[in-house]
């Protein structure tokens, strides 16, 4: 959590610049206006607390502004599933980072008027129904393979439903109104496996209102929607060009059904009182109780946010290998800033125990990556040790994967390939749709580069990258992204960490 003192201390140079350039000349220095300075460093942790509920609220809007389930576009009404049965590829902008080794089934729910019913068909490799509340917290109930979920009946309820429920229905309590589920279910990616998920698994995987279960129910179709919603811009790009009013507005009628969690939120709920946010009332950037030098400390405070979410890691620390891969997401008590930047590096992060994610854009020699360089990912053969730099330590249900994205998380825009690196689970280890050939000692090398390699093995192993795009030459032009699915301990513990990617000369 970004403190408020340490705010205050950071921000002090900023303000006392800032201040005077946006009161004009003649006005009390900011230096000596502790009300403002004050604003100012509330208004900062304000945005820092708030911003992941912004960031699910933004990414509802976009998602379920739509008449009906849209199929492999990741769109569907409030309380309906989005189903894909195909895997994504660089026309896919709604969510960050998303997976080329799984299919998604997605929903965005409201619980005000009555729980929902979620049933869960056999579903014969892994899966997670991953479930998040408003703040992005995920849900330690979230069905799925690692907790040997059984198939049945699951109600959703959410904090005001206090009527009885039918018996025999698991019973999952959310602490928000609004959830969000990221459901995933593990592809080869053939053409065949795909069309056994889409017509074997996910027909049965519905949603029902409490009220219509055990009736005959279908989804309601052409549902009339708001023309106004913006839903062509990433709900990313929408709340980084929100100014203070915009987003402390919306804050504040999203926390109007979505309440602070007590007790680990009371001290932040006195602090968004202390700047006129308060849950279930309108925050009026025209009242008169903010006057014109709080309005600015706070949009100042807003400015200063986001770089603070841009190029802090809120403790995450890079490995020796220069990955960042935390261990302590998904569920985040009081650590706001942490939680802040997982919304915006990967928002929708799972609990460690289901999944672990490594980041990176920079080579072994810290420099970020680049499209005009070739790079080679050495994989040390897996030993009952679980050492740093060896293949994976996953579950034998799970799988691993690495995909590369572009420098601002959306898939490259190649529909000829999926640009999925390798996974390993119940069907096989592929690489690009093909079996990965490995050393003869066990050992995997993968090989990233614009052009084919010319050697069998490496054009084997090949993983193309997308040419060089950074805006200058500290900016890296892809990411690397190590997803692994149940880990081992090895993993939970940081034991075991992810070779470094090497530049090829």
């Amino acid at each position: 959590m970004l403190t408020r003192n340490k705010a205050m201390r950071t921000a002090t140079g900023i303000v006392a610049i800032g201040m005077a350039a946006a009161l004009g000349s003649g006005q009390t220095s900011a230096r000596s206006d502790l009300t403002s300075l004050s604003a100012f460093a509330d208004g900062v942790a304000a945005y820092i607390y708030g911003y992941p509920m912004m960031m699910v609220g933004l990414t509802e809007r976009v998602a379920t502004t739509t008449p009906g389930a849209i199929p492999n576009g990741g769109r569907a009404p409030l309380n309906q599933f989005a189903k894909a049965t195909d895997l994504p590829n660089g026309s896919y902008k709604d969510v960050v980072l998303p997976s080329t080794s799984t299919l998604y089934a997605s929903e965005f729910l409201n619980l005000i008027a009555e729980p929902e019913v979620l049933h869960l068909p056999v579903i014969d490799r892994f899966y997670l129904m991953q479930m998040l509340d408003a703040w992005t917290n995920v849900s330690k109930d979230s069905p799925g393979t690692r907790i040997g979920s059984e198939p049945g009946n699951y109600a959703l309820v959410g904090p005001d439903w206090k009527k009885n429920l039918p018996s025999g229905v698991n019973v999952i309590h959310m602490p928000t109104n609004t959830m969000w589920i990221i459901g995933r279910i593990f592809t080869s990616g053939t053409q065949s496996d795909l069309d056994h998920v889409a017509d074997d698994i996910l027909p049965q995987l519905t949603l029902t209102p409490l009220s219509a279960f055990d009736m005959s129910y279908t989804p309601p179709d052409n549902l009339p929607v708001d023309p106004s919603i913006e839903t062509s811009v990433p709900s990313l790009h929408q709340v980084a060009n929100m100014d203070a009013c915009a987003f402390f507005g919306t804050l504040a009628a999203m926390m109007k059904t979505n309440s602070p969690i007590s007790p680990q939120d009371d001290q932040m709920v006195k602090r968004l009182a202390q700047i006129h946010i308060v849950p279930g009332q309108p925050f009026d950037c025209s009242s008169s109780e903010l006057d014109a030098k709080t309005k600015a400390a706070l949009q100042l405070a807003v400015v200063t946010a986001r770089h603070t979410l841009q190029t802090t890691t809120g403790g995450l620390q890079p490995t020796a290998t220069n990955w960042l891969m935390p261990l302590n997401v998904g569920q985040y008590g009081s650590q706001f800033l942490l939680r802040a930047i997982v919304a915006e590096k990967a928002l929708g992060a799972n609990l460690p125990e289901d999944a672990v994610y490594g980041y990176t854009t920079s080579d072994s020699a810290n420099n970020p990556v680049k499209g005009a360089n070739r790079y080679t990912v050495h994989w040390n053969a897996p030993t009952s040790q679980r050492k740093a730099g060896e293949l994976p330590p996953v579950n034998a249900k799970g799988f691993w994967s690495v995909t590369i994205y572009k420098a601002d998380g959306t898939l490259v825009d190649n529909k000829a390939v999926t640009y999925n690196a390798i996974g390993v689970g119940p069907l096989g280890p592929t690489i690009q749709a093909h079996n990965a050939c490995f050393n003869p000692d066990g050992s995997l090398d993968l090989y990233l580069q614009t052009d084919p390699p010319s050697g069998a093995t490496q054009f084997c192993n090949w993983i193309p990258i997308p040419p060089t795009g950074g805006a200058t030459a500290s900016d890296p032009d892809f990411i690397v992204f190590l997803r692994m699915y149940w880990p081992e301990q090895a993993v939970l513990s940081g034991k075991w960490i992810p070779p470094a990617i090497q530049k090829v000369d």
